[in-house]
């Protein structure tokens, strides 16, 4: 089998998670992704720690089997080897603050004059235009920003989602386009730009939290490990002390039914305070009072087997040390281990899977300008000339 992305050239000259989780699932998917860095330093993630074999857990995450080349972007002769690059190139990727590329005449106009077929996409906290264009933005603050922190957490404390969200979506949604706009190409001819928000990828994730506001004009309120719209759903603890989550409601009465047979409370099933899921949800503290109550009879396995012969989709509430060694991780060979510089590296495998094109990984994460070289003399330049690059400051290796 050959990667859907054979003979496609990424180059990507973004950091931290939002732009290079986009190009690792480029380059996954088999396309070449030529990662530009900054000489001194590198990419932000690299700074973060060393705890994957000498490499940051940050940055290994998200630059998986690319090559790294780096150009100080800031100067006439990296701006130079950009454009030499771009030429030949399929896709070209940045998600630096608004304005910024195009002070080095690297904006989608200047290199269409090069390359009239090039993908061009931007990633940044805002969009390209509008009153908050020009603002830096971390996950962080896109979380606050989007509404999305006051609705996680318990009713008395709210919380930031744990992992990094709207950088995440944004990275799936330039995935996306970009494939979108390869495909137009293959028909058309042309290229075209790309512009990615990170505050709209976000908001579009926000799912029923804004029917909530514009049809009935509330703002949800924080339910901690329960379900804003279902209810019972969530977490329970069982007669062990362990947890099994449980959907008993998706709204219909056909589930409720057989959740109330199973926990031996078909006195529930009638009672008009749970008549609708509705009314399960208004009346959701002394619903909760009563399942935890009938849960308390088993343990959890009990619980998860009547549960599951039943039909009713339920689990159990793992740690992440029992995530990475579940059964149906280790089944699918989820993890697999890739060589780097520093050594081998584990890493949670693309989780795409085709019946005709492969995935592929064959380089581990980079160290610094690893690639430097390699690639500079693909465009001509010869020893003595990357030599006097690197002691102007332009590259590094």
């Amino acid at each position: 089998m050959v990667a859907s992305l054979d003979n496609i050239k990424v180059i990507d000259v973004t950091q931290g998670v939002s732009g290079p989780l986009c190009t690792r699932n480029l380059a996954h998917m088999g396309a070449d992704v030529v990662k530009i860095e900054r000489p001194e330093g590198g990419d932000i993630t690299r700074l973060w720690d060393t705890v994957a074999n000498g490499h940051s857990s940050g940055f290994v995450y998200a630059n998986f089997n690319k090559q790294s080349v780096a150009i100080n972007l800031k100067t006439a002769q990296g701006q130079k080897i950009i454009k030499q690059l771009v030429k030949d190139a399929d896709v070209f990727i940045e998600n630096f603050v608004p304005g910024t590329v195009a002070g080095w005449g690297l904006d989608y106009e200047s290199l269409k004059i090069l390359n009239p077929k090039l993908v061009y996409c931007s990633i940044s906290g805002f969009g390209q235009d509008g009153p908050f264009a020009n603002r830096a933005a971390f996950d962080l603050i896109i979380q606050g920003e989007s509404g999305l922190i006051p609705t996680n957490g318990t009713e008395n404390e709210f919380a930031k989602v744990s992992l990094s969200i709207c950088d995440i979506s944004a990275a799936m949604y330039a995935t996306t386009a970009i494939l979108s706009a390869l495909y137009y190409r293959q028909d058309h001819g042309v290229g075209q730009y790309i512009d990615i928000a990170m505050f709209d990828c976000i908001m579009n994730w926000m799912g029923y939290f804004p029917y909530m506001y514009w049809y009935k004009g509330e703002l949800p309120k924080r339910v901690g490990v329960q379900h804003h719209t279902m209810a019972p759903y969530g977490p329970y603890v069982a007669g062990d002390d362990k947890y099994v989550i449980v959907s008993g409601s998706t709204g219909g009465r056909q589930l409720w039914v057989k959740f109330c047979e199973v926990l031996d409370c078909t006195e529930l099933i009638d009672d008009y305070r749970f008549a609708t899921n509705e009314m399960r949800i208004s009346n959701r503290v002394e619903l909760d009072r009563l399942v935890t109550r009938a849960f308390a009879k088993h343990g959890a396995d009990v619980w998860i087997e009547l549960l599951h012969q039943a039909g009713i989709p339920c689990g159990r509430l793992n740690t992440l040390a029992d995530a990475l060694n579940h059964p149906q991780a280790i089944y699918r060979n989820l993890y697999t281990e890739v060589e780097s510089t520093l050594g081998p590296v584990k890493m949670v495998d693309f989780p795409v899977r085709s019946s005709v094109t492969e995935n592929n990984c064959d380089l581990g994460p980079p160290v610094l300008g690893e690639h430097t070289m390699a690639v500079l003399r693909s465009l001509g330049y010869t020893e003595e000339a990357m030599e006097k690059l690197k002691a102007g400051g332009a590259i590094a290796y």
